[in-house]
């Protein structure tokens, strides 16, 4: 769904989905690394459950989430920088096994006593990894295994309790550990596809240290989903623009299987698809799904908008214009409507948000790429409130 305006949003008025279901989670606090969504596909991909929050995250709302672990991401900052992110200190005292990754293990060697200094040689690319300690989270982890590095400091003196588990050439304390307490740290970046072994030791993590089973699948998935819709909606009647692709027609079984006729399922023909496309599409949901669509021919208004235009931005424009204008005029006849669902996706969350922001200190930690076309909303006068049973799933 392509348009942008502004509505209540049902995550306005719950701030976050962690523990409102009863399954296993592992939470990465963010600290504005190009990594955090990787790491959370990589413990996902283990079918354990995975969240990415903020670093501002404080020991007491995690000990409510309950996760099983914590993950701590890397990130541009030095420790030492005048604002580098900071995380709640009472976190290492909650008994959750903790895992730092390059910046986050720096600033758990700083905040337990240990000291990080700018590294005399900077460690960006491939590096080989010698292990020390073969055992816990570098089980099956190969001795002379390639790991991607990207740090320019050094944890030059451990923590009291803390031990080396491997090195490289140049990092004396590459992976640290202390055991008593479950505390890790890596200084290189397991969760890239160039450091080879690095989903060993996210499995050995996952599995062994934090004790999670692998029980994250499709099948338990779409049953909390449904649960979830069913709880949210209620009896009231939902509304979906339905265009055809993967993300709304995944939306539209899983809406469907919830509620049934309580789901409405637009499709607004621009005059922009293949011949014949619009009516295989709704001949395919309303006889082999069962599912019903209202179809609403546009084309000629559509047409009308980019006819003489050249300017693809312009077109673009125009067409997203439209398409709101359609959709409120549709939506007020075959309503009224409670909720607008829509087919957002986490990353588009992620590239839209920005939690780690301060507004007091201008900080800016988590950079906002773009504000997408799902995580905005419709006119106000629309009064829907917005379901997204998506919104937490990776494509």
């Amino acid at each position: 769904m392509t348009v942008t305006t502004q509505i209540q949003t049902e995550s306005d008025l719950t701030n976050s989905s962690l523990g409102q279901i009863d399954r296993q989670i592992i939470v990465i606090l963010d600290f504005g690394s190009q990594y955090s969504e990787l790491i959370a596909r990589r413990i996902r991909e283990t079918q354990v459950y995975s969240e990415v929050i903020s670093y501002r995250t404080t020991a007491e709302q995690l000990k409510a989430i309950d996760p099983k672990g914590i993950i701590l991401s890397g990130g541009p900052s030095s420790v030492y920088d005048e604002k580098a992110p900071q995380c709640d200190p009472e976190i290492w005292n909650l008994g959750i096994p903790v895992l730092g990754v390059c910046y986050g293990m720096q600033l758990m060697v700083k905040q337990l006593g240990g000291i990080v200094e700018r590294a005399k040689l900077a460690e960006y690319g491939k590096a080989s990894l010698s292990i020390d300690d073969p055992t816990d989270l570098l089980t099956n982890v190969e001795d002379g295994a390639t790991m991607w590095m990207s740090h320019g400091d050094s944890c030059t003196e451990l923590p009291q309790g803390f031990e080396i588990l491997a090195h490289t050439e140049n990092t004396p304390s590459a992976a640290v550990a202390h055991h008593e307490k479950s505390l890790y740290g890596v200084q290189f970046h397991p969760e890239v596809v160039h450091s080879i072994g690095g989903i060993a030791l996210i499995r050995n993590f996952v599995y062994h240290i934090c004790e999670c089973e692998p029980t994250w699948t499709t099948a338990t998935f779409v049953d909390e989903s449904i649960r979830e819709i069913r709880s949210q909606v209620g009896d009231k009647r939902v509304l979906l623009a339905l265009s055809g692709g993967v993300d709304s027609s995944t939306l539209a079984f899983l809406l469907h299987k919830a509620i049934g006729d309580k789901l409405t399922c637009m499709f607004i023909d621009q005059g922009f698809m293949r011949k014949q496309e619009p009516e295989r599409l709704v001949k395919l949901f309303k006889e082999e799904f069962h599912i019903d669509v209202e179809y609403v021919n546009a084309r000629e208004r559509f047409l009308a908008q980019i006819e003489g235009i050249t300017d693809p931005e312009v077109k673009r424009k125009r067409i997203g214009h439209e398409f709101i204008n359609v959709f409120e005029e549709e939506s007020k006849r075959l309503g009224p409507f409670d909720y607008l669902a829509q087919g957002t996706l986490y990353p588009d969350v992620i590239e839209s948000a920005d939690t780690n922001a301060d507004p007091k200190d201008g900080d800016r930690v988590a950079v906002k790429i773009k504000s997408h076309h799902n995580v905005g909303g419709l006119p106000k006068d629309l009064r829907f409130k917005l379901i997204e049973p998506l919104r937490k799933l990776f494509k």
